[in-house]
């Protein structure tokens, strides 16, 4: 019998005469054109690699020059000349002679970029044929079994067909650990048997050379720990979160969007305490003062502890009984294991709870194949933490105590959760069995350690709070006052002083009060860090936003009316209370204090100093008040029903010259036409031009349409008296389109500067809040706005190209004579200015041209 060879014709060529493919004409053009131009290392270095070079010395001139990039130092020949030397590397690359060689032989910078992809071309033709010969190898290596030979085939071959073109070798490894991870993250979060899960792990390790299943484990618990974000600014921070404080399930103890860890020793009544909690959540009502934030919420409960039985004659004696709302948000689960993440999503997907209770860690966590004092053994509360993040939900996790009272295993699980709550028996003497210490151990959203008594009342399986141990209790009953207020107005933000008039206290204890449930998670505040801006308190609820709009419903008709039987010291007296002129910084117009009323006194026959017997207040919701015919802007009129005849003329002819700017408070006195007008007409002149009334006597209407826009056009200070600037708006253009700025002047400050809200309106209709102190008016404001817009244009113009927009830039195509313009669209932004190197933006045309031009020379592609 003849055995012959097949068709197929094998080709044994050999080719260790000839040299790798390379271009060296190619690599001295990209390195002459660098050193030539200093913003052409900026548009080849995201994708050519210093080993991309054929010559060693080009690789080493060429590193040296990125690194010189990164430190935002030129990569002229004089800077490489000495870089090189420093790190002894002149001598090897050639010396001075060859940095000078380069730049003679380049002409142009303009191709730059597509020579460089030339470089990248040649080098990954020596890539494959490096991946050819170990082909070779491979094919006559017998001892490798057929599976494990393709294996192997195709994890090469994956170096040069999937890689992105240009990668570097640290790039490639960087890609096949990203791939790596990414086939974990399919495995852990996608199946959800246990047994096909340690499969699928064996079978990647197999693919993975010298890496085992515990190896990978340990990659993959790494890479959850890998939560580093990029460095951004303040502002970028603020723009990001905004100026709102932590959102809460129940306000002060269950935060939204994270993961809590509740333990206790075995008996103690964990499992019931969140029953109980959960029922608020579920019927959307308070638990025991800490305030429930949304209605109609589910929660969900993955319950391996209790028994099917058990647990369900525990939520019916709780009040998840059949046909309640509760029951119908309540959904349960058995079984559950931290091998079946992927479940967890399908849940979350489907069924959108608020809140999900875990019971408990050791049950759910059976299947690991780590000791529970090891730190491994914390990787599912990781993965946890992460899927909290991503999906919004709070994850609930109960779990047992050791002999020490301190929670079971490693301190990896109680370092990995934000929240960490302890219950125990209350062992005091003359403690009732039925009362429990609840311990805040942990905390990133309030304040912490503090604890607080419970009762558990064995009739509905409830918890009752009796008092927060460790605290006199003196200011409990101002914040059952506040509490009560603000659950009368949810989402109504709110100054300390308006809380303290509506609470009937003081405002330093109202202060304290709402600081300390501020503190607690309780109330929520918005805090903008800037000077002079006010904090404001408010009680959430839903997903509505919040507005500082004083709802009013609380005023009474003795609120707004100033009757004649009160005394003007009476009236004083109430004023000095409260400053009701504040202007907040928001997206929320401005609301004055509801219960301002005026202090102009005149004099009647008996001597005593009295208020005019007809005065309305306005207020924003006067519409629902009995104050006659509105005039615009939410005021409502003032009728002026003095008792001096002397007065009818004086005292509008005087307040409309205020309200113009025609004259001071200082100047009243000389301008009045009765004596016993001298002390009425600054007061009540004050309150008209503070917006708090609005005159409409017909002798007013003669002189002037004194209207709400013609108040704004002349504000003065609410404290001082003293005329503000006027409310300005201006335009500035930018290449991403026009900014609107608007600038409200607040209060004068102690160094006569003008406290002054600017609100920037972007080109894509978000807008940013920030608090300025003006000295020259109009001219302050501009030049404040301009440099506060230009900090923002560079983040904003790489943003917008790494969302794939294009420039266009104006180029000047005739000459200085006759000049003409044309827009040159598609432009890829290079550079931002970099003072004192470059002071232009750089911009590449699609054809290559490369544009030097300031911010008034381009803008975004239409």
């Amino acid at each position: 019998m003849v055995y012959t060879l097949s068709d197929e014709k094998l080709n044994f060529q050999s080719f260790e005469d000839r040299l790798l493919p390379h271009n060296l004409e190619a690599e001295e053009s990209v390195l002459g054109s660098i050193l030539l131009d200093m913003g052409a290392i900026y548009r080849v270095r995201d994708n050519l690699k210093p080993e991309h070079f054929f010559l060693s010395a080009h690789q080493d001139i060429y590193a040296a020059c990125i690194k010189l990039a990164k430190r935002q130092k030129s990569t002229d020949v004089l800077s490489i000349v000495d870089y090189l030397a420093s790190n002894g590397l002149l001598e090897r690359i050639g010396g001075r002679n060859k940095l000078h060689n380069l730049l003679d032989r380049t002409v142009s910078t303009v191709n730059v970029d597509k020579i460089a992809e030339l470089v990248i071309n040649y080098s990954i033709r020596r890539q494959i044929i490096r991946l050819g010969s170990n082909f070779q190898a491979f094919g006559f290596a017998t001892e490798i079994e057929i599976p494990e030979l393709l294996s192997k085939l195709k994890e090469n071959t994956r170096l040069i067909t999937e890689c992105p073109q240009g990668q570097s070798d640290q790039d490639v490894r960087g890609w096949h650990y990203n791939r790596l991870l990414q086939e974990l993250q399919d495995i852990y979060l996608r199946i959800s048997d246990p047994g096909r899960k340690l499969y699928e792990l064996q079978e990647l390790a197999n693919r993975t050379p010298g890496r085992g299943v515990r190896d990978l484990e340990n990659l993959y618990l790494k890479s959850l720990c890998a939560t580093v974000e990029p460095r951004r600014s303040l502002d970028e921070l603020e723009e990001e979160v905004g100026t709102e404080g932590r959102r809460w399930v129940l306000g002060g103890l269950i935060p939204e969007a994270t993961t809590m860890l509740l333990y206790a020793d075995g008996g103690v009544g964990k499992t019931k305490l969140m029953y109980d909690v959960l029922y608020a959540i579920a019927s959307g009502e308070n638990w025991n003062g800490f305030p429930a934030t949304a209605p109609n919420r589910r929660v969900l409960i993955y319950q391996g502890d209790e028994s099917k039985h058990d647990m369900l004659q525990a939520l019916n004696k709780r009040g998840f009984t059949e046909g309640t709302e509760v029951r119908n948000r309540t959904a349960v689960r058995f079984g559950w294991n931290t091998d079946a993440i992927p479940i967890l999503y399908q849940d979350i997907e489907e069924y959108d709870p608020a809140v999900i209770m875990i019971d408990s860690l050791t049950f759910v966590n059976r299947y690991s194949i780590y000791d529970e004092n090891s730190t491994e053994y914390s990787r599912p509360v990781m993965e946890l933490n992460k899927i909290a993040a991503l999906t919004g939900k709070t994850i609930v996790i109960v779990h047992h105590a050791n002999r020490g009272g301190k929670a079971r295993g490693a301190t990896a699980i109680f370092n990995a959760v934000s929240e960490v709550l302890k219950l125990e028996k209350d062992t005091s003497a003359g403690a009732n069995p039925q009362e429990k210490i609840l311990t805040i151990e942990k905390s990133r959203s309030r304040r912490f350690p503090c604890q607080y008594k419970l009762f558990f009342n064995e009739e509905d399986f409830s918890l009752s709070l009796l008092e927060e141990v460790g605290t006199l209790g003196a200011d409990t009953p101002t914040k059952d006052k506040i509490m009560k207020f603000f659950e009368t107005n949810r989402n109504q933000k709110y100054q300390a002083e308006e809380v303290a008039y509506f609470v009937s206290t003081t405002d330093n204890n109202a202060r304290r009060c709402l600081s300390q449930l501020a503190r607690d998670g309780i109330l929520s505040c918005d805090e903008k860090h800037k000077r002079g801006t006010a904090k404001l308190y408010y009680l959430p609820w839903g997903n509505d936003k919040c507005s500082i709009h004083s709802s009013q419903h609380n005023l009474t008709k003795n609120d707004i009316y100033v009757h004649n039987s009160q005394t003007a010291q009476d009236v004083d007296q109430q004023r000095s209370e409260v400053d009701f002129t504040t202007m907040y910084p928001s997206q929320c117009t401005t609301h004055a204090q509801p219960h301002a009323q005026l202090s102009c006194t005149t004099c009647n026959p008996d001597g005593v100093s009295k208020v005019p017997e007809v005065m309305h207040v306005s207020t924003p919701n006067s519409e629902n008040l009995d104050s006659g015919k509105n005039l615009g802007g939410g005021h409502a009129n003032l009728e002026i029903v003095p008792t001096s005849n002397d007065c009818e003329a004086s005292v509008p002819e005087l307040c409309i010259e205020v309200v113009h700017g025609l004259c001071t408070e200082n100047d009243l006195k000389d301008k009045t036409t009765s004596n016993d007008c001298e002390a009425s007409v600054p007061e009540l002149c004050i309150e008209v031009v503070h917006q708090v009334v609005h005159p409409v006597d017909p002798a007013i209407t003669k002189k002037s349409t004194l209207q709400s826009d013609v108040v704004q056009k002349c504000p003065y200070c609410p404290q001082t008296g003293l005329p503000m600037n006027p409310p300005h708006q201006m335009a500035i253009n930018t290449p991403l389109g026009t900014v609107t700025v608007k600038a409200t002047s607040l209060k004068i400050r102690g160094d006569h500067k003008v406290e002054t809200v600017m609100e920037y309106i972007l080109p894509n209709g978000n807008s940013k809040t920030k608090n300025a102190a003006i000295g020259k008016g109009k001219a302050d404001i501009e030049a404040i706005a301009r440099e506060e817009v230009s900090r923002w244009i560079p983040a904003a113009l790489l943003k917008a190209q790494k969302a794939g927009q294009t420039f266009r830039v104006r180029q000047m195509r005739g000459t200085m004579l006759e000049p003409e313009y044309a827009w040159v669209p598609g432009c890829k932004l290079l550079r931002l200015p970099n003072p004192p190197e470059l002071n232009q933006y750089m911009l590449q045309a699609p054809d290559a041209e490369i544009f030097g031009v300031y911010e008034d020379s381009f803008e975004l592609d239409h």
